[in-house]
């Protein structure tokens, strides 16, 4: 019995370990920041893209729901090289529209 309750707590943390970004975590970035301090205070990132430059992107996504399906997602690009943050953008996208009458919402699991 105690075995399985130590499993449970090693899976539950593991499953809370990541944080979900917002916006306003991204304003804070700074130039110069180590990717080290982000990744500690936000997890592991989505994506991690090597550019013909030399530098990385490492990609977050903030999934945006109202109701019961994803509207947007806010993809937070921090560009890296040397380990420290050089530059960041982000990217935003929308859910493709549907015909609510003749389609299944397309963005939501349907059970």
């Amino acid at each position: 019995m105690a075995k399985k309750s130590i499993l449970f707590l090693i899976l539950l943390a593991a499953c809370t370990s990541h944080r979900i970004v917002t916006y306003s975590d991204y304003a804070q970035v700074k130039t110069d920041e180590p990717i080290a301090s982000i990744e500690e205070k936000w997890g592991p990132p989505y994506a991690v893209r090597d550019r013909k430059d030399g530098s990385q992107e490492y990609e977050y996504i903030e999934r945006i729901e109202v109701g019961n399906g994803i509207v947007s997602d806010n993809h937070y690009i921090l560009v890296v090289r040397d380990g420290k943050v050089i530059g960041k953008y982000l990217t935003r996208e929308q859910s493709p529209a549907y015909d609510l009458i003749y389609q299944e919402q397309p963005n939501y699991p349907n059970d």
